[in-house]
């Protein structure tokens, strides 16, 4: 089944807990040492996403009952894209990411942080690196490098 999207419902944040966990496990590793893979998660929980999902910013792609992905946007910046490792590289990161764009897009501008596995996708959908950094959740734990990317529009 193709997978639709929607916006994120109450109830979904394990879902979207999940889907990350899931995507940081199998599709970082390789770029990033396995006890940063294994601290990612720490500290998050479903109450989190929760949170997100009441902002009213996050769509999810589902089939057949089964959120395959999502996207959580702001004012100009892509905040999360996160696809379960068993879709990726069949286009729906795209599709999550063109929409995220479309909610996004402000001032010909949209940014986002990528991990070093997922900045090649970025760069193959437009965006450019404009340098790289260190990122650390506020609740602590090991820093991950990140790639920061931007979109530009003409107007």
């Amino acid at each position: 089944m193709t997978p639709r999207l929607r916006p994120a419902r109450a109830g979904e944040g394990q879902a979207l807990y999940e889907v990350t966990a899931a995507a940081i496990t199998a599709l970082a590793a390789g770029h990033y040492a396995p006890a940063q893979i294994a601290a990612w998660m720490d500290g998050r929980d479903a109450a989190q996403y929760e949170t997100v999902i009441a902002a009213g910013t996050v769509r999810v792609a589902e089939a057949d009952g089964v959120i395959l992905g999502f996207v959580d946007t702001a004012p100009g910046v892509i905040t999360r894209l996160f696809v379960r490792p068993e879709a990726a590289g069949r286009g729906l990161g795209r599709v999550l990411l063109e929409a995220g764009v479309a909610e996004a897009r402000r001032d010909g501008l949209v940014r986002l942080e990528a991990t070093l596995n997922a900045a090649p996708f970025y760069a193959r959908c437009g965006f450019v690196e404009t340098g790289r950094a260190m990122y650390r959740r506020p609740s602590g734990g090991l820093p991950v490098e990140v790639v920061n990317m931007e979109l530009r529009f003409t107007r």
